[in-house]
């Protein structure tokens, strides 16, 4: 008996990966969707069906490639840290009493 089978611990991506999108940017690309269906159903009661996807379909292109991009560059984490760093101040100072010994 050579002894006991060794069983690696790995982390587990639980994630959701949806169409190139994983993480937060799921949701943001979620949000996007539902907000342009409805802009696009108030335009078409408002206005014309031509008009709503003339306005509707060119800026929903856009927002999901700014966030094909984000997912390209930072990824989920490092876009999760970059909303988190917004939120930081630029510049901390630190006040401390100087003691003099004389």
């Amino acid at each position: 008996m050579k002894g006991k089978p060794v069983y690696r611990i790995s982390k587990v991506d639980t994630r959701i990966y949806v169409k190139g999108f994983s993480g937060v940017l799921v949701y943001k690309a979620m949000y996007a969707i539902l907000i342009a269906l409805g802009v696009f159903v108030g335009l078409y009661l408002l206005t014309s069906p031509f008009i709503a996807l003339l306005v509707v379909v060119p800026l929903l292109l856009v927002v999901l490639y700014q966030l094909n991009k984000l997912q390209q560059t930072l990824g989920p984490d490092g876009y999760q840290k970059k909303q988190i760093a917004k939120q930081l101040p630029a510049f901390v100072s630190i006040k401390q009493e100087i003691k003099q010994l004389f």
